[in-house]
């Protein structure tokens, strides 16, 4: 379930140099990860708005994110960037997203 901030942190994130079918495979990911998270917030407790704004904030900020994803699509000005590369970076993201809720959790 998407709402206003979803989407506009969303929009940003994929707002850099991505093909289009980046977008849509970054886009999906990026939404399932945030749904999750913020389903987990509401059932620690937080309102929906509350846990919208967490998992936004956990999921770090939409600019540094676009770029972690579009940084390694340059070469001499043009977009050269496989799924395989992109679906990395998603993972990667991912991956530390989960480490660092790990590790708040525990704190």
């Amino acid at each position: 379930m998407q709402n206003q901030k979803m989407t506009e942190w969303l929009d940003k994130v994929c707002a850099y140099k991505l093909t289009p079918s980046q977008r849509r495979i970054i886009r999906k990911e990026l939404t399932a990860h945030l749904n999750d998270r913020i389903r987990q917030l509401e059932n620690d407790g937080l309102s929906h708005e509350q846990a919208v704004e967490q998992a936004i904030m956990l999921m770090g900020d939409a600019e540094k994110v676009g770029r972690a994803f579009s940084k390694d699509n340059k070469s001499d000005g043009i977009v050269k960037r496989s799924n395989t590369n992109t679906m990395i970076w998603v993972s990667i993201i991912i991956v530390m997203i989960f480490v660092i809720n790990i590790i708040i959790r525990k704190v």
